[in-house]
């Protein structure tokens, strides 16, 4: 999932192609990586769209966007949107 996420910051933020190469677990969403409020709506969408889970924004808080890590997590939480979240849970 990490690896996922990692493609949909890179595609949103395409004007810093060295982003990839600095990403990692600990990096704090908004502070660290810097997306705007309209790459985070974007970021949001591309999540839910291709790891196929409905976010639950009455349970999303700041917290859950202080690093990928915790992103992640708060995202195991979510209710798949028919299909697995991961690539090794079983229908």
């Amino acid at each position: 999932m990490y690896d996922k996420i990692v493609d949909i910051l890179c595609a949103i933020k395409e004007d810093q192609p060295e982003l990839r190469q600095s990403l990692s677990p600990e990096m704090d969403l908004n502070n660290d990586i810097g997306l705007d409020s309209l790459q985070m709506i974007q970021f949001m969408l591309q999540v839910e769209d291709q790891l196929n889970v409905t976010i639950d924004y009455d349970q999303f808080d700041y917290e859950h966007l202080r690093s990928i890590d915790a992103f992640i997590t708060f995202l195991k939480s979510c209710q798949p949107q028919g299909q697995p979240i991961y690539e090794d849970a079983k229908p």
